[in-house]
C-alpha cells in the first residue's frame, strides 16, 4: 500500500523513531540484563534520560519527532497553496492542529481523571504542538534568511540569559544547576502556581517540558522545515546523492557547532541538556536528526527500498495513536494476559525479554490493523 503525495522516508524515519517508545528501548536494557551486563553498562544508558545534563540516544527520540514534523510542513503548505487554500485558512488549520495537540497532551496527562490527580501542562504533544505551530507560522510569514536569524537569535539569547542571568533565589548557584538556572526558576515561578511540575531532580523539582525550553524547541521545529524546504525545492534540479551529500555535510557543521558550544567555551559553555533543551544540544540532536533524515530519504526516496520499510511505515502513519493507545488502553496487560503463560517457560531475565518482543508485536499487529483498514489518527 503506497500512500500518493507523500515523502515515504518520513513516514519510515518517524516509525523508526516511535519504535522505542513502543517498547525497544525497554527491550534492549531487558537483552542487556539477560545476557549478564550491568544495567548501567554503556548500551543499557543509552535507552534511558540523564537526570539533568547530558547526552544520551534517548534524547534524540523526542527531538526527532519535532523534526520530522517540520520537515513535513513545507510539502503540506505547498500542497495546500497550489489547491487554492488562503493565507487564512493555513493559519487556521495550524492552531486547529495546535489545540488539538494541547488537548491530547491533556488526555495523556489524565486531565480528565482523578480530581485529586494535579494537573500539567507541560506534555510531550503540547510541546510537539507549540514548537511546530510556531515554526510553522514563521514558515509562512518569513523567507528563509530571516527565519535562519530568528533561530539564531532564539539560541543566542538563550545561551545568553542562562549565563549571565541565575535564580534570583539562589543567588550563588552554577547557573546550570537545577538551583541556579534561570529556565528552571521560570517554570517554578510561573508554572508551579497552577500546573503540576515533572519530578525533576532529588535536589529540586523543575518542569521537563518548560516554557523557555519550549521557545529553544522551536528551533528544532525550524530545523526540520529548513531541511525539507531544500528537497522540496532541489527535488528534479539536482541528483538524490547530492542531495544527500549536502545534508550529511548540514549535520557536520550543525554537530561541529553544537559540540564547541557544549565544551569550547569556559565558564560560558552551554552542557548537553534535554532537560533545558540547551542550544548545543538543540545543534547536536538536530545534528542527528538531518543525517537520519538524508539516510532515510536516500535509501527510500532516492533508491526506491520503500517496501523493505513497511515494518516503519506502519507504525510511522499512526505514531500519536500508538503514544497515546499504550498508558491509556493498557496494552501491556493485554500482552501478559496474551503471552504470560508461554513467557513462564523462560527463566525471568529472560521472560522478561520475550514480554518485551511481544509486548512490540502486539503494538505492531494493532498499528498494522489500521493501517490496512486505512485508519489513520491525523492532527
Amino acid at each position: 500500500m503506497k500512500l500518493a503525495g507523500r515523502l515515504e522516508s518520513l513516514d519510515a524515519l518517524r516509525g523508526f523513531d516511535m519504535l522505542f517508545i513502543m517498547g525497544f528501548a525497554t527491550f534492549v536494557v531487558k537483552v542487556c540484563e539477560a545476557l549478564g551486563f550491568a544495567p548501567d553498562c554503556w548500551l543499557a544508558q543509552q535507552m534511558h534520560h540523564p537526570e539533568w545534563l547530558g547526552l544520551t540516544h534517548h534524547d534524540t527520540i523526542f527531538p526527532l519527532f519535532i523534526f520530522i514534523a517540520g520537515a513535513a510542513f513545507p510539502f503540506s503548505y505547498v500542497k495546500q497553496r497550489e489547491n487554492g487554500v488562503s493565507t487564512v485558512r493555513v493559519l487556521w488549520k495550524i492552531f486547529r492542529r495546535l489545540m488539538v495537540l494541547v488537548l491530547l497532551g491533556m488526555v495523556y496527562e489524565r486531565f480528565f481523571g482523578a480530581a485529586a490527580r494535579p494537573f500539567r501542562f507541560g506534555s510531550v504533544l503540547a510541546r510537539i504542538g507549540i514548537a511546530g505551530a510556531v515554526a510553522s507560522v514563521l514558515y509562512v510569514f518569513f523567507r528563509v534568511r530571516t527565519r535562519v536569524a530568528i533561530a539564531v537569535a532564539i539560541l543566542v539569547g538563550y545561551w545568553g540569559l542562562t549565563v549571565f542571568m541565575g535564580a534570583p533565589d539562589h543567588p550563588g548557584a552554577s547557573h546550570f544547576s537545577p538551583e541556579g538556572n534561570i529556565a528552571v526558576y521560570v517554570d517554578r515561578t510561573f508554572l508551579s502556581t497552577w500546573s503540576r511540575l515533572s519530578p525533576g531532580t532529588a535536589a529540586l523539582p523543575f518542569d521537563n517540558q518548560g516554557l523557555l525550553s519550549t521557545v529553544a524547541a522551536v528551533v528544532t521545529a525550524m530545523l526540520g522545515m529548513f531541511t525539507g524546504e531544500y528537497v522540496r525545492a532541489t527535488r528534479g534540479r539536482i541528483s538524490g546523492d547530492r542531495q544527500t551529500a549536502i545534508l550529511l555535510a548540514a549535520a557536520a557543521m550543525l554537530a561541529v557547532s553544537g559540540c564547541a558550544i557544549a565544551w569550547c567555551f569556559g565558564n560560558y559553555s552551554f552542557p548537553f541538556s534535554k532537560v533545558l533543551w540547551s542550544p548545543s544540544f538543540t545543534l547536536v540532536v538536530g545534528a542527528y536528526s538531518v543525517a537520519a533524515f538524508a539516510v532515510f530519504y536516500w535509501l527510500i526516496d532516492v533508491r526506491g527500498v520503500w517496501r523493505r520499510t513497511m515494518f516503519f511505515r506502519v507504525i510511522g502513519l499512526n505514531a500519536i495513536t500508538i503514544y497515546l493507545a499504550q498508558p491509556l488502553f493498557s496494552l501491556s496487560t493485554l500482552n501478559a494476559n496474551l503471552f504470560g503463560r508461554l513467557a513462564g517457560w523462560f527463566t525471568p531475565a529472560w521472560e522478561a525479554v520475550f514480554l518485551g518482543a511481544t509486548y512490540m508485536l502486539v503494538c505492531w499487529l494493532l498499528l498494522y490493523v489500521m493501517y490496512r483498514k486505512n485508519i489513520f489518527l491525523k492532527v
